[in-house]
């Protein structure tokens, strides 16, 4: 049997190696609690460049993060890891049966992934991790600005979209998914006025916050500002 040929209910023996200041791990997490996945994280250290060394290389070797463990099964990078926990999980797949939703679910899915999350990731080095690295580090407020600049204009195509929809391709999909990290680091950076001035976005971000699995939500999973300075991955029950 292939790896996503059969829907098999989570045995609570998966694992998983990741930071909690690095967004694809945080778009496996979030997957991970709105699927009701049981997921054991475990810290890899981008701080220390333990994703450089051989004991993760030998589990990853194109050194791509996160990476899973379930049994005889290894796989890493969120392209592979977000469909694996999306068959475990609960509920229907979160794939669009409907060529126009899944059309419109990649879309903003490589939109994402080649306008924002670069961007995103710049902040994210300049304010939390580099000053982690180094306590006598100065942000470069040019490579800051110029990542806002960027961010700024998609989040205004973004809004678009979002007109009169409730999710990015009307239902609930993998578009959601990549996006919801994107936002969370936006707002705990210090930027909200990124998302305030767009009343569709911000709609939509209210919507994700208050999604729940049973009686959790699945958005306070995510790390905040002091998780990612004490490196503390949330595991998810």
């Amino acid at each position: 049997m292939g790896l996503f040929s059969r829907k098999k209910k989570p045995e609570g023996n998966i694992h998983m190696r990741g930071f909690p200041g690095h967004i694809d791990t945080c778009k496996c997490l979030y997957l991970g609690a709105e699927k009701g996945v049981k997921i054991d994280f475990n810290l890899l250290d981008l701080t220390g460049n333990e994703d450089k060394a051989d004991a993760y290389l030998s589990l990853s070797p194109f050194g791509k993060i996160p990476c899973l463990g379930e049994g005889d099964t290894v796989i890493s990078g969120a392209a592979a890891i977000l469909p694996y926990l999306d068959i475990k999980g609960e509920g229907q797949t979160l794939t669009p049966r409907k060529a126009a939703r899944l059309g419109e679910q990649n879309y903003w899915i490589e939109v994402g992934q080649h306008e924002v999350l670069p961007h995103i990731d710049t902040l994210l080095k300049e304010q939390v991790l580099k000053p982690m690295q180094d306590s006598g580090y100065s942000p470069d407020q040019s490579k800051i600005d110029t990542a806002l600049r960027a961010i700024d204009h998609v989040f205004e195509e973004a809004d678009k979209q979002l007109q009169d929809k409730d999710y990015f391709a009307s239902d609930y999909t993998f578009a959601d998914i990549h996006w919801t990290p994107y936002l969370h680091f936006c707002e705990i950076t210090g930027h909200h006025d990124l998302l305030s001035k767009r009343p569709n976005l911000k709609l939509w971000f209210d919507r994700i916050k208050a999604r729940k699995n049973g009686t959790q939500i699945t958005y306070n999973v995510l790390p905040g500002i002091e998780q990612i300075k004490n490196k503390e991955l949330r595991h998810v029950a």
